[in-house]
């Protein structure tokens, strides 16, 4: 009996120790992780090699009307005749009637003033015939030249001229009584009726030139040293929201930069803006594409590398951040294509994502897009197994 009790105590220590053997067996080896050989922030690195690429740069620009005029009444006079076919937008060739006004008046004046001006001429006529004859009665040594009748001779004439110039204003205001188109012109607004009463000053049409179109376009300082380049011979279009587009000209470019946004303004033209439809309308924005041709020493960058500036980071052979000032040449909404201001031709590793606490000379750990997903992927492998070896374990 005692022995039997004690077969079955050492039965039972076997299977404790056998258990805890198995266990110990069985209990996962834990996954050695290397210890990372620095404390580097990462970043995301592209690397670029300069290329020539033909580019084009695409700003926003305003159109604005070519001689701009308000065409307003000469005098105060009833609108008797209104040009039917006058219309806003439609083109009238220079010299067109446009409308005519009440006339009774003005030839009234000029009636005064032709009768001024023979009188005046009478009154010449009198003081000369005066002169003569006391110039034959007086002494020539002794006499005053008021006796000789000098001043009213002078008096005579300057009334004769006054009169003259009365009666040109009063034939210039009988003659604008008519008015008519200055120049080829496209009719912007209208703002008389038949019949109408009109003052002196009030406008009558508003018209702007036929022929061309002014374009506005604002350049950044950046950008005006690629574009002051090639100006002369680039192609220029204007194209609008709607996609039609139509050649354009350098009209000038103004000589000062504005002072609050140091932007330069260059002004282009557009041929015939008005004669065929579509067509291009002042007061809209638009695009304007300036084809530069073939650029030399360009590296297409990602927009995300770009910074608020406009400058980008690299990342030297010591693994050290540098910014570097970049010129835009071309930008869409994929991508950027830009020219490093110093060593355009040498290439570089530009990180993609820069953030506002870099520092110049900051050393970082930089790798690829493609090295960071593989990286990512083999920790996330890792992290994977693991956890497929402890649900083993458990079960």
């Amino acid at each position: 009996m005692k022995y039997k009790k004690l077969f079955a105590l050492l039965a039972g220590f076997s299977a404790i120790v056998i258990a805890l053997a198995v266990v110990d067996a069985l209990e996962p080896q834990p996954v050695s992780v290397e210890p990372p050989k620095h404390m580097h922030p990462p970043v995301t690195v592209t690397e670029v090699t300069p290329t020539s690429h033909a580019t084009q740069l695409t700003l926003l620009a305003t159109t604005t009307t070519r001689w701009p005029v308000s065409v307003k009444a000469s005098s105060t006079a009833k609108i008797v005749w209104l040009n039917p076919e006058i219309e806003p937008g439609v083109l009238v060739p220079k010299g067109t009637v446009l409308a005519k006004l009440d006339t009774t008046a003005l030839q009234s004046e000029l009636a005064q003033a032709r009768s001024s001006v023979k009188q005046a001429q009478f009154a010449l006529q009198h003081a000369k015939h005066e002169q003569s004859v006391a110039l034959r009665m007086l002494s020539a040594t002794n006499s005053s030249p008021f006796a000789r009748r000098e001043p009213q001779v002078l008096a005579a004439k300057a009334e004769l001229a006054s009169t003259e110039h009365a009666f040109a204003a009063a034939a210039k205001l009988l003659e604008a009584a008519t008015i008519v188109a200055p120049f080829d012109a496209v009719i912007m607004q209208r703002h008389i009726s038949p019949g109408e009463w009109v003052e002196a000053g009030q406008v009558t049409f508003e018209l702007a030139a036929s022929d061309s179109l002014d374009v506005a376009l604002p350049v950044a300082e950046k950008q005006w040293p690629l574009l002051k380049s090639v100006l002369g011979t680039a192609a220029i279009s204007v194209h609008s929201r709607e996609g039609y587009l139509w050649p354009a000209e350098l009209r000038y470019v103004e000589p000062q930069a504005d002072p609050t946004t140091r932007q330069r303004q260059v002004v282009l033209t557009v041929r015939e803006p008005y004669r065929d439809e579509p067509r291009l309308l002042p007061n809209q924005q638009v695009k304007v594409v300036v084809n530069h041709g073939v650029q030399h020493h360009i590296v297409e960058l990602p927009l995300s590398a770009i910074t608020r500036d406009g400058d980008v980071w690299v990342v030297n052979a010591q693994q050290q951040l540098q910014r570097e000032a970049v010129v835009l040449v071309e930008q869409n909404k994929a991508y950027a294509l830009v020219r490093f201001e110093q060593g355009s031709e040498t290439a570089r590793r530009v990180v993609v994502y820069p953030l506002l606490s870099m520092l110049p000379g900051s050393v970082v750990s930089a790798h690829t897009a493609a090295q960071a997903i593989a990286k990512q992927g083999t920790v996330q492998q890792g992290i994977e197994q693991q956890g497929i070896e402890q649900q083993e374990v458990a079960q």
